[in-house]
Parts: structure tokens; C-alpha cells; sequence
């Protein structure tokens, strides 16, 4: 799939928007202590640029979003009281490294400061993507929570790419249309990792409440 970058994320966000509207059951709540937010809508997306730069997948400028059509384009959430406390979006589109439209990075929040990161990756049947997924999550994992998966091993796995690779055979082998994984005690965040099987191989949806 080949987007141009000079329409950043508004493709992805109408993907996003139908695979998290099924959410609600298992959606991350709203953190109650909004003031102990340590990361910016500005910073970390200057970050995480820099960051998948290195890895060869160009993240473009954000598209900042709000009003009206915070309804239109960040629509993420079924849960309506979370959904409509949203009031300020940004969201950046993803190239692999051949150019070719890889996914979405959005962040929502207040315009003070981010609630949630949130990465949606469309994979192909083979699940080609797999290398870069894991990239782009791990990056998002140490810009928005902490750079200490290797300390904490939260849910017994070493890395992000052993966790990753659990929650993708766990989807293989369950044979369902959607699967789920989450994990806490990183960084005393829950961290939702969804898989949905689609005609166009897998939707890959990541969530971290910041």
C-alpha cells in the first residue's frame, strides 16, 4: 500500500478508527493523576522520528487535530466518555524502508499534554512487517513509558521482540478474527496489544496509556 507522506496519517487514521471502535471491554483507562505526565505531544514525536529515522523508517511531521475533527479523524475509543474527553490529536504516518505506507503513530489527549500513544501497523499475510513492527513498538515502549523492558521483564518475557512474537503465534494458533495481549508492570503502565486478521493480512494495533 504506497501513501504519499505529504498526506501524513490521514489513511491510517480511518484504519485505526474501525479496528479500536470494538475495544471498549479492554480498553486502557483513563489515568485519573494527569498531572505526573513526564512526556509532550512535541518532544516525543520529535523523538520517536528521530529514533525510526535510524532504522530506517521515515515518520513524517504531525498532523495536529483538533474540534471538530478530533470526531472526524481520532475517533479511537468506543468507551464514549473517554472518547468524547479527547480534545486534542496528532498524528504521523510511517514508510518502510522502501517507501511504502507502513502504519500510523497518533498521540490523544488534552492540548496540554498526551493520554495515550497509539500505533497501528497493517501487515501483509506473510507478516513481512514483523522486524518493523517490533521497531516501532519498542521505540514507542522507551520514548513514552521507559527505556526498562530489560529490568522489568514484565510478563516474563526478556524483550519486546519475545512478547511481540508470543502474541503473534497466540494469534496464529487461536484461529480468531481478533486476539489481545497485555501487559502490565512497566513502568506501573498497561501496555494493549491487539491483532486483527483483515483481507489484508493482519492489523496490528498498539496502546499505551502515558
Amino acid at each position: 500500500m504506497n501513501k504519499k507522506i505529504i498526506a501524513p496519517a490521514i489513511a491510517g487514521v480511518a484504519i485505526i478508527i474501525i479496528v479500536v471502535a470494538a475495544l471498549s471491554p479492554a480498553e486502557p483507562e483513563m489515568e485519573e493523576n494527569l498531572e505526573t505526565l513526564s512526556i509532550s505531544y512535541t518532544q516525543t514525536n520529535k523523538d520517536l522520528q528521530a529514533v525510526l529515522d535510524m532504522h530506517n523508517i521515515p515518520m513524517s511531521s504531525p498532523l495536529k487535530l483538533n474540534g471538530l475533527s478530533i470526531v472526524e479523524y481520532c475517533t479511537f475509543f468506543s468507551n464514549e466518555e473517554l472518547q468524547n474527553s479527547i480534545t486534542y490529536c496528532t498524528s504521523t504516518e510511517l514508510l518502510d524502508a522502501k517507501g511504502q505506507f507502513l502504519g500510523n503513530i497518533h498521540m490523544v489527549g488534552a492540548p496540554s499534554n498526551p493520554w495515550y500513544v497509539i500505533g497501528v501497523i497493517q501487515a501483509d499475510p506473510i507478516t513481512s512487517q514483523l522486524a518493523d513492527i517490533k521497531t516501532v513498538y519498542q521505540a514507542m515502549i522507551e520514548n513514552a513509558v521507559c527505556n526498562c523492558w530489560d529490568e522489568e521483564t514484565p510478563g516474563g518475557f526478556e524483550t519486546v521482540s519475545d512478547w511481540i512474537d508470543a502474541a503473534h503465534s497466540h494469534h496464529l494458533e487461536a484461529k480468531r478474527i481478533t486476539s489481545k495481549s497485555e501487559i502490565s508492570g512497566l513502568g506501573q503502565k498497561s501496555l494493549l496489544l491487539e491483532i486483527t486478521t483483515n483481507t489484508e493480512g493482519y492489523m496490528w494495533t498498539f496502546i499505551i496509556p502515558v
